[in-house]
């Protein structure tokens, strides 16, 4: 069962032209800051328009004052502190809080922006909603009438046109093993709602002609700036399958992967860094951030999305997935298109229990990344050499 709460911002390049954000937006993030409950991330994105995105996503847990029952999955009841109690109960209580504030940005946004469409529906005590607002710059591709569909993923559908809005959607959680309120009530470490908000903003669009892919030397040259000046360890790797091949066959074994040219090779080459010391991880991982900002603003036409590093004091488990991404980049240009290959490139991160991981790798055609890629040497069509230990 979960007792703990996921709260994260992610924000797309607010070290450049923050003053162009809505300021209520801005004021919000400073406001979940404030409660102890909202990790806040950068993050940029360029490629044919330059946009800026907040992403706020929180879990709702019933937070009444009624007794808790604290049992383990067989039933047993569990001793539980007072204080444990109140830890737990004071995290339920910031969720709402967030929540409150998030609801409270939205209807005010709602009544400044240009035009919005809000649907709600609030049954057995659970919140289920939908605020899409154009906040400025719209104009209405289709005059079709918009219907809300939750268990897809609407998206920008209603204002893509936009080039400043917001969507707020609140759901049952997706992985409910049922979805009646009666379930909700019974398990009450099982969230009722997951609330998402996402904020874009389109500040300029450039010629597709002037996007341009990574120099991937150049950017393993950044990495390796960071890493091997500081006494880590590294090792190269090499991903590898043969045209036609499916990942359905290695489903266990992929972790992460884009298919864009199924009927070609797939290569991923790059290399794997180890850091050993969790005091020096986390500002090795900083650093690099750093550096790689500084990469993007020197190559402003190259087509990326970066995440960088900040300080973070929730859930580690939400921060070192093992497809976490510090910058991504690949190309969208028409020239490149008639090429016969497929060029993106990643920089990576992973954290076990022990130790912390880097990795950069450039893919030819398609990008597959093993589960356990930063213990090997190679892998190809399923078989895996792995570094001496």
């Amino acid at each position: 069962m979960r007792h703990y709460l996921i709260l994260s911002i992610l924000s797309l390049a607010l070290h450049a032209n923050a003053q162009s954000i809505n300021e209520r937006i801005v004021r919000l993030t400073e406001q979940l800051d404030s409660i102890g409950v909202a990790s806040l991330e950068a993050n940029y994105s360029h490629g044919l328009r330059t946009e800026y995105f907040v992403t706020i996503s929180c879990d709702l847990y019933d937070d009444s004052p009624m007794p808790i029952q604290y049992k383990d999955p067989q039933g047993n009841t569990l001793n539980v502190t007072p204080e444990q109690d109140k830890n737990i109960r004071d995290l339920w209580r910031r969720s709402r809080e967030s929540y409150d504030l998030i609801r409270s940005t939205c209807r005010q946004l709602t009544e400044e922006g240009m035009e919005s469409y809000v649907w709600q529906s609030h049954r057995g005590g659970i919140d289920s909603l939908l605020y899409s607002i154009a906040l400025r710059d719209y104009k209405n591709p289709q005059n079709d009438t918009f219907t809300p569909n939750l268990t897809s993923n609407p998206e920008w559908i209603k204002y893509s046109g936009a080039k400043e809005g917001l969507i707020l959607k609140v759901n049952p959680p997706s992985f409910a093993p049922n979805k009646d309120a009666e379930h909700y009530k019974k398990d009450r470490f099982f969230p009722k709602s997951v609330a998402n908000v996402t904020y874009r903003l389109t500040v300029e669009e450039q010629d597709e002609d002037t996007v341009c892919y990574v120099d991937y030397k150049e950017l393993t040259g950044v990495v390796d700036k960071v890493m091997k000046t500081n006494g880590v360890k590294s090792h190269p790797i090499l991903i590898t399958h043969d045209k036609g091949t499916k990942v359905e066959d290695f489903k266990s074994e992929i972790n992460y992967f884009d298919i864009t040219h199924p009927d070609l090779d797939g290569e991923s080459h790059g290399t794997v860094y180890e850091i050993e010391a969790a005091d020096k991880a986390k500002a090795l991982r900083e650093l690099l951030s750093a550096e790689i900002g500084n990469y993007i603003d020197k190559h402003p036409n190259i087509n990326y999305q970066y995440r960088p590093m900040q300080g973070y004091n929730g859930d580690i488990r939400g921060l070192f997935s093992s497809n976490n991404w510090l910058i991504r980049t690949e190309f969208h240009s028409k020239q490149w298109y008639k090429s016969d290959k497929y060029l993106s490139c990643r920089i990576l991160l992973h954290q076990d229990r022990q130790k912390s991981y880097v990795i950069i790798l450039e893919s030819v055609n398609d990008f597959w990344l093993p589960k356990d890629w930063h213990k090997l040497k190679s892998w190809k069509n399923g078989e895996k050499e792995y570094i001496a230990e």
